[in-house]
Order: structure tokens, then sequence, then C-alpha cells
């Protein structure tokens, strides 16, 4: 007997551990398939991949492995692509291409490994494009430079290498030393000139005969008209754009030592402008509102819009050209996006006690007897043992002692994408429906019921909002709802009861930082007791003598979101934020600047205002002086009773670029010295006059000292990054050398540099 007894319990245990296990397989007993998915608990996906492969071999008709098998190959090909696209993004090129290859050695038909493939081949020719655009620039091939760069980045807008070259040409080009003029060496001579009401023509032919350069002039330009200059030290280049800015002309280049010039008027500018026409691919923004934009700056001549390609092409002059391909590069970007991955964990607990003891609630008996009508004591004479027919409870006595402990988690792990400022929306549970009765009255009364669909479970709604400084914005409301019970309406219809629970916040919080939203509670606790009448109300019997029956239940929702941003706008530059836009009349044009001039030594009135100086108002009315020190200054001041120091400097220097800073002491007496000390940033200038690097510079002016009343100091910038930077004097004494007496000396303003 005890042997079978023994055989019984082992099949049980036997068939119990065989559900448990065909439970935790869920359902199948592939041993690869139960590996892969203890290897993707581990977190390896790339050997879990390699046994659910396998067990899809071996089972090839298994929906559960086939379903799971997809879902790893997609987790690990999104991981392995994004290591290669990182990579590439990075520079990397080579690691990139290896592991391009090895996806494709895998899936030799993978479409997105082959355009992997050929865009680091694209790369690598855009890279050494850039290196030789970088070596034209060395050789300042400014023009050359920019082509080629321009050429990169129209095949590539985001190309990084093409984008740092281009902000670098974009700083050269709106230096004050460099013009979009192309011409002879002799160009750039130095001389210094002086006109009294000369002729315009006459002035031309002495600018042709000193730089070699041939001038064409427009049929309607007055050559006849009268123009006065003086000009110490400076280009010809620079004299030219004076000449012309002032008299209202300008100039198109013919070849490298021709310029045609012309009256700058808007009939003029239309027969001699050259104009181009660009096509600008719009990717990420409506190419509406991009031409709106352009149109309202740039002033476009022509613009077509060809919605369906999202494009525009425009008809405008090369430097309008230009201002709108950089409007366009800093416009037209991906519009920001984040990753929200989102917990959802819902924890249930209830716990149910059923104590004591049981009794019958109620006693019956039957009555066998005849009464007599309406005589009670008769009633009472014929109530005997023998009449009583049958006698006994309603229900059995029992105790209980019953508990119930119910535990439930319910885990909801979604990840989702989703633009800036675009709502996601996750929704886990159900649709629970309801009917709704319709009666067509009639004969024969028809009745329908049409289903309405309600939401249940947990409802997630996120707004989130990126920052420039990779702070995520969100807006979340959250919503817990679940049905309790039905409740009966008119005409037998029902509706269910929904209880719901709300949250809903703004939050900010960092890239890759976690939220917890937790306390969503509802907590109920009920007693029942039932027991004898009369013996619950006493102490001390209530406790033996009843029946408590206590359910305690716990429902909790937890929500931890942690938003990852994929892609952001990128923190333009000093250079993007601001550049040069031209003129109101011509947008995109060059500045028309000069180069560094020293104080009192240039003038320049047309139609014969100039004052000129007595060696100019003989014969020749019109001077050309090679040394500066031959021409006498007509424009000197008187000296100021109190010295002032002044102090030029560039207001925009290049990184790693040179340059100079003027210092002159003014209205002084002849026999006065001023000491002054002149400050920069040793981090990012490097003074060049071979003392130390502390910064600072104590400089001595007077008419014995070696350097007179005025004094120069090259500086070179050595920092890394763009920026801005201060020059300013301090401590400046002044003493009379006669008298002995200290004399106040007037300081300059700080000189502010832009550093590009």
């Amino acid at each position: 007997m005890r042997s079978w007894k023994t055989i019984v319990l082992i099949i049980l245990f036997t068939m119990t551990t065989g559900c448990a296990v065909n439970n935790k397989t869920f359902g199948t007993r592939n041993i690869a398939f139960s590996d892969g998915q203890k290897l993707i608990a581990e977190g390896k996906l790339e050997p879990a991949l390699r046994k659910l492969e396998q067990a899809a071999r071996e089972e090839p008709a298994n929906r559960e492995i086939r379903t799971l098998l997809i879902r790893v190959r997609d987790e690990v090909m999104g991981k392995l692509f994004i290591e290669a696209d990182n990579l590439r993004n990075s520079g990397n090129l080579d690691q990139a291409e290896q592991e391009y290859l090895r996806i494709l050695n895998e899936y030799p038909f993978h479409e997105r490994a082959k355009e992997g493939i050929e865009a680091v081949k694209l790369e690598r020719r855009h890279i050494a494009a850039v290196d030789a655009a970088r070596a034209l620039l060395v050789r300042n091939d400014l023009r050359g430079a920019e082509t080629m760069v321009r050429a990169v980045l129209q095949e590539n807008p985001e190309q990084s290498h093409a984008r740092q070259l281009i902000a670098q040409i974009n700083s050269n080009l709106s230096r004050p030393e460099v013009t979009d003029l192309i011409l002879e060496s002799a160009f750039k001579k130095s001389v210094s000139m002086e006109f009294k009401d000369a002729d315009l023509r006459s002035v031309f032919e002495i600018m042709s005969r000193t730089a070699g350069i041939n001038f064409v002039f427009d049929k309607d330009i007055r050559q006849d008209s009268k123009i006065s200059i003086f000009v110490r030290d400076n280009t010809i280049e620079d004299i030219l754009k004076l000449i012309l800015t002032t008299n209202q002309l300008a100039y198109k280049v013919l070849n490298n030592n021709s310029l045609l010039l012309y009256p700058n008027t808007p009939a003029k500018l239309k027969d001699y402008q050259e104009l181009v026409v660009r096509s600008f691919q719009i990717a990420h923004t409506d190419v509406k509102q991009m031409v709106a934009m352009v149109r309202g700056i740039v002033k476009a001549k022509d613009i077509y819009v060809n919605e369906q390609l999202n494009l525009f092409i425009m008809r405008d002059t090369l430097e309008a050209i230009r201002l709108t391909e950089r409007l366009v590069s800093l416009n037209d970007l991906a519009e920001p996006e984040v990753v929200l991955d989102v917990a959802i964990l819902e924890i249930s607990r209830a716990n149910t006690f059923l104590l004591g003891p049981n009794f019958p609630q109620s006693l019956q008996f039957n009555y066998a007897g005849s009464a007599v009508g309406g005589a009670p004591a008769a009633l009472i004479s014929q109530f005997n043992m023998p009449n009583l027919k049958s006698f006994g409870m309603t229900s059995e006595a029992k105790i209980d002692f019953l508990q119930n402990l119910s535990i439930g988690d319910v885990l909801a792990n979604p990840r989702i994408r989703v633009a800036n400022r675009e709502k996601a929306k996750i929704h886990v549970g159900e649709k629970r429906p309801f009917f709704t009765a319709n009666v067509q009255p009639g004969i024969n009364s028809i009745v329908t019921s049409t289903p309405t669909f309600i939401d249940l479970g947990v409802k997630l709604d996120v707004e989130p909002r990126i920052g420039s400084n990779n702070d995520v914005t969100m807006k979340i409301t959250l919503e817990v709802s679940s049905s309790t019970q039905n409740v009966s309406g008119p005409g037998g219809a029902t509706a269910p009861l929904v209880v719901t629970r709300n949250a809903e916040t703004l939050l900010t919080v960092k890239d890759g930082e976690t939220q917890v939203l937790a306390g969503l509670i509802q907590d109920s606790d009920t007693t029942n007791v039932k027991g004898l009448a009369g013996l619950l109300n006493i102490p001390g019997l209530d406790r033996l003598f009843s029946n408590q029956d206590v359910r305690r239940s716990k429902n909790e929702v937890v929500l931890l979101i942690t938003p990852r941003i994929v892609r952001n706008l990128p923190n333009p530059t000093n250079l993007e934020n601001e550049y040069h836009f031209g003129t109101a009349g011509e947008a995109g044009k060059l500045p028309v600047v000069i180069q560094k001039t020293g104080s009192q030594s240039l003038a320049i009135a047309p139609a014969g205002t100039g004052t000129g100086s007595a060696a100019a108002r003989g014969s020749n009315p019109f001077a050309v002086a090679r040394e500066v020190s031959d021409v006498p200054n007509p424009f000197a001041n008187v000296a100021a009773t109190t010295p002032t120091l002044t102090m030029q400097a560039p207001t925009t220097v290049g990184l790693e670029k040179e340059f100079s800073v003027n210092v002159r002491l003014v209205g002084a007496k002849p026999m006065v010295n001023t000491e002054l000390q002149l400050n920069y940033e040793a981090s990012v200038l490097e003074a060049l006059d071979g003392g130390d690097k502390s910064g600072t510079r104590t400089i001595r002016l007077g008419r014995d000292q070696t350097t007179g009343l005025a004094t120069q100091i090259r500086f070179k910038v050595i920092a890394a990054n763009p920026g801005i930077t201060e020059i300013n004097i301090h401590n400046a004494t002044a003493e009379d050398l006669e008298t002995g007496e200290s004399i106040e000396v007037m300081l300059p303003a700080t000189a502010t540099i832009n550093i590009k």
C-alpha cells in the first residue's frame, strides 16, 4: 500500500515539474531557444542571436521562436549600425568600413550596409577635397579654396571638415585687408597722393601709370568731374575703392589688370552686373518658409519654388547667392529628436483573511397540526411534539481559517522616438466595450445594440521640448483607469464603472537622467464581521463567536522615464550668428574697407571740396609722392593743452594672425615724458617684441625717448577658439622735464578685438 502511495507521489511530482519547465520555456523544449533566452537576460545579444537562429533551423514552424528571433535580430542590427555610424561620423572611417563589411558578411544583401560603405567612400573623397582646398588657402588662393569647399557642401551640407574650412574662409573674406579684386601685384603698391580740384580722368590716369591698370569708362561717366583727395601711404586699391564709393561708381573686373567703370545706378547694374542661377535643395524645413525668409532678407530678384521636390531656384548676383547659402545652411536643420525610455510598473497586492466560526444564521420548523380559526388557546393546545413535523438549522456550523495572498506586477517598458514639440502617446491596457441598446418601435420591436469602446489601463502622453543645453522639458500626463463593476441604468442597460487616477506635471531633466513619478496609490481595507446576535457585542466573546472577513488591497503605479537625445541643433559660432550682409541696395556685397591707415593721413572730397596743400596748387593739378615724409600734412591739428593718449587697434583679427597696436601721445609740450602701462590677455595674445609673456608692457613716450611720441607693438593671436579680447592702458603718468611738475594725461578707450 505504501509503495502505491509512493508511486502516485512521484508521478504527481514529475507532472508538476514538467508543467513548470514547460511554462518556463513558454511552450517549447528547444534547448537552443532556452539558452538564447538566458543570454538575452544576461545582455549578450549577439550570442543569443546565434542560439535563436539555431533554434529556428531546428523548428522552422515555431512562431514563438521566429518572433523572438526577428526582435533580437533587429536589436542587434540596430546596435551594429549605430556603432558603425558613430565611427563614421567621428572620422574613424577604416573601422566604420570594417563594421559595415561585418554586417555584409552576415547579410550580403543588406541595403543599409551597402549605403554605409558608399557613405564611407564619399566621406574619404570629401576629406581629400577639403585637404586640397586647405592647401589652396595656405597659398592665399581664397577663391579656389572656396569653390572646392562649396562643391563638397553641395553634396553633403553636414560635412564637418568642409563646414570648418568654409567658416575659416568666410572669416578671411570678412577681414579688412581682403577684397574681392583679383588683379596684378602692382595694384597693391603703397603710395601717397594729394589732389586739389583735379579731374576724375586725371586721377585715374595717374593710378594707371603707377600700377599698370587699364580703366574702361562707361559713356555715362562724367570724366570732367572734380575731386580733391589727400592720402598718405596707402595702396592704389584702397584709393580706388574710396574714389568709386564717394563718386557713386561701380566696377567690373575684365581681366587681371583691367577694370570697367560705370555709374552705380539700378539701370547700369542691370546691364553690367553678372547674375548666377542656383538650386537650393531643402532637406528638413518647409520650402515655402525658407523662400519667405530669403525674399524678406536678401530681396532676391527671381525665385521659383518646386514644392514637389522641396527646392527653390534663385537667380541673383553671386554675392546674394553666397548670402543665401549661409542663410539656408543655418536654418535648414533637422528637427531635434529624443528617445523616451519608459518603464511603467503597476504593483498590486491583495490579502484576504476569513477566520472564525461560522454558526447557523437561522432556525426553522414546520407545523403539521390544524388550527382552530381565531383561537390562540386552541393553537397552543395543538402545538405539541407529535404535531411538529420537522425542525432544523438553515446551515451547518463550520470554522473558517482561510488566508488568500495575491501578488501581481505588470511591467511595460516601451521605447518611443519623438520629434521636438510633438506629442508621444503610450497606451498599455485594453479597450473595454459597453453596449447601448436601441429600440425601434413597431409591431415587432427591434432591439439593436451598439458597442462603444473605452480605454482602460495606463495612458501616458509626453510632449518634449529639447533645449540647446541638452535639457529636455517634458509635459507629462498620466492616467490609470480600471473597471470595477457594471452599473445598471434605465431599461436594463448597463455601463461600466471606471476608476481613474490622473497626474499631470511639467518637468525639466538632463539628457540621460531618469525621473521617477510614483505615489498613484489605491489602498483599501474592508472588514466584515458576522456571528451570533448578542454574543457579537460582548467583549472577549466577539472574537470566539464571530466570523471575520478581512479584505486588504493595495495598487500602485510607478512611472520611470528617461529621455535620451538622439539629435539636437548645433550651437552656431559667433561667425555664424552674425556676419556681413552688405548694403540696403546690394545684399551680400563686401564692405568697402581699406588697409590700416595712420592718423591724419587720409581725406577725400569729390567735386573740388578738398583742401589740398600748397604743393598741389601749381600748374600740375595732381601729384604723387612715394615717400611719406615728403608730403606735408595739411590736416595737422593744433596741439591741445591737455596731453592725450591715442590707441589704434583692428576690430577684427583672424586666428593665428598678427596685427599691430599703435600708441601715440598727442597735444604734449616738447619737454614732456609719459610712462604708461599697456595690459592684454596673455592667454589670447602674444607680444612679439621679445619681452616677457606676463600680459603687461611698460611704455615710455617723449621727445627724449628713442620711440618718440608714438610706438607700435606687434601681437599674434594664440587663442585656440574664436572670442573677444581687450587691450587697455592704465597708470599713465606725465612729467614736464623743464618744471618737474606732474601733468594729467587723458587715457584712451579700451580696444575690443573680435577674434574669428
